[in-house]
């Protein structure tokens, strides 16, 4: 009985013998080419190993122990052939010898070079190793001789002797600080102009902001600055600072102290630029005319004394005045033909907190006009939060008509501390006027002289027990 298949049950049969054997064919391919592969790598392994293993040859020494007696053979056997056959690339040229004679003799008793290996006859060296025998220098004992002399009429080029970023190197100009004397033997006035500053260094941008502080030591230790000049390397200021009632005598034994700051936004503390310490007894003082100074800035700075001795406090009148709660910056004109006077509230820097509430307090300034001791005005500016609040508010007041020097006026300025549900309390007070201190009465004097245009300066202000009003 014989099992007959249909016609299609054939067909799957072949196709199936078919795609096995199409399998296998594939399956065979990709191992031996995977097979020839490995070959290849494992022949380029071995050659690149040979390479090495004859380029080390000739940095590997051989088992036997070398000699003085056997090094010392080798150098009489190196000079001996030198004497024979010299190579022209030995000679060393020098002045009043001729290429034709032989070196000097101490020159071949100098040589300082390994000595030769002894290699077996049976390794056989490629040409890239010879070559490499053969580039192997020496360098005789007599060192200054070769390096002043040159070799085979060479010299060495500029490259070898100065370093390319070197070369071309300049040394990097140091800033400058500019400023004026001018002292007034009528008004006993010391008058300092600080003009500008000069080629100040880079930070991490293009340009910098910066500011001015100047001392006089030892009498005044807090310091009177002038405003923020942005995006400078060359800030100019043009701004004046007095020192008032010293004698020459006196003002000779001090010494004037100018300090840069630049105003990081990326840090919280001002950045220290420099310095210039000049003392006064180095100053030509000219009745006339003010004498005109530059200095370069010292990048040390001096450590002021915080506490001064009971010799300094007694010495000094200014130290009996109270310290110093911070300081208002206040721009001040006189309209003469309208009789009032314009008065801007710019800012103030470095008040101090009165309570441990934490939070960061309110501040805001009343401004009074008095006039003959009696209240004439009364503004207030809004409040701002910070210890270094900017308000730039102005504000105009009308004065009784005259001549504003025979009137008795005065400009009071009291700073005020605010917080939420709690009392404001007073930081201090300003007073501009004829009969202010020293800083007051300069800058009023300037506002009568100056007319139309503005005057703007720095005050300190003075805590509640120091009696301002007039």
């Amino acid at each position: 009985m014989t099992l007959v298949l249909p016609p299609k049950m054939h067909l799957q049969v072949f196709l199936g013998v078919g795609l096995a054997l199409l399998c296998f064919c594939l399956l065979l391919g990709c191992a031996i080419c995977w097979h020839q592969r490995k070959k290849s790598r494992c022949d380029e392994a071995k050659a690149q190993a040979a390479d090495r293993t004859v380029m080390d040859l000739g940095l590997v020494l051989p088992s036997r122990t070398i000699t003085p007696v056997a090094i010392q053979q080798q150098y009489v056997e190196i000079e001996g052939e030198l004497l024979e056959s010299p190579s022209p690339t030995a000679v060393i040229d020098s002045p009043g010898s001729s290429g034709s004679e032989s070196p000097p003799r101490n020159l071949h008793r100098g040589r300082a070079s390994l000595p030769s290996i002894p290699i077996s006859q049976k390794l056989s060296l490629p040409v890239k190793a010879q070559r490499g025998r053969e580039r192997r220098c020496t360098i005789s004992g007599d060192e200054s001789s070769l390096l002043s002399r040159p070799i085979l009429g060479t010299s060495l080029p500029p490259s070898y002797t100065i370093p390319r970023g070197l070369s071309g190197a300049t040394t990097k100009p140091r800033p400058h600080l500019h400023f004026t004397l001018f002292y007034s033997e009528a008004e006993a006035l010391l008058t300092v102009t600080v003009v500008g500053v000069s080629r100040l260094s880079k930070g991490l941008r293009s340009s910098r902001n910066s500011y001015v502080k100047v001392y006089l030591l030892p009498k005044f230790v807090e310091p009177q600055r002038t405003s923020l000049c942005r995006k400078s390397l060359n800030p100019e200021f043009h701004e004046q600072f007095h020192f008032g009632r010293y004698s020459l005598e006196e003002l000779r034994s001090l010494t004037l102290r100018f300090t840069v700051y630049a105003k990081e936004f990326h840090n919280l503390k001002d950045s220290f630029l420099g310095e210039v310490m000049f003392p006064c007894s180095q100053a030509t003082w000219n009745p006339r005319v003010p004498s005109v100074y530059t200095q370069e800035l010292s990048t040390t700075k001096t450590k002021l004394k915080k506490s001064l001795s009971s010799q300094d406090i007694s010495s000094s009148p200014s130290f009996s005045q109270p310290k110093s709660m911070g300081q208002l910056f206040l721009l001040l004109q006189y309209q003469a033909l309208a009789n009032r006077i314009k008065v801007l509230v710019r800012k103030a820097e470095n008040l101090g907190r009165l309570t441990r509430i934490p939070g960061t307090p309110d501040h805001y300034v009343v401004i009074q006009l008095y006039h003959d001791g009696k209240v004439l005005d009364t503004k207030e500016t809004k409040s701002v939060a910070g210890c270094n609040p900017v308000w730039n508010t102005p504000f105009l007041f009308s004065i009784p008509a005259g001549d504003i020097q025979e009137q008795q006026l005065a400009l009071e300025f009291t700073i005020m501390q605010a917080r939420l549900y709690t009392r404001s309390c007073l930081v201090g007070r300003v007073l501009i006027g004829p009969n202010a201190p020293e800083m007051g009465q300069v800058h009023w004097k300037e506002m009568c002289s100056r007319g139309n245009v503005e005057s703007a300066r720095w005050h300190s202000i003075q805590p509640p027990a120091f009696q301002l009003s007039p």
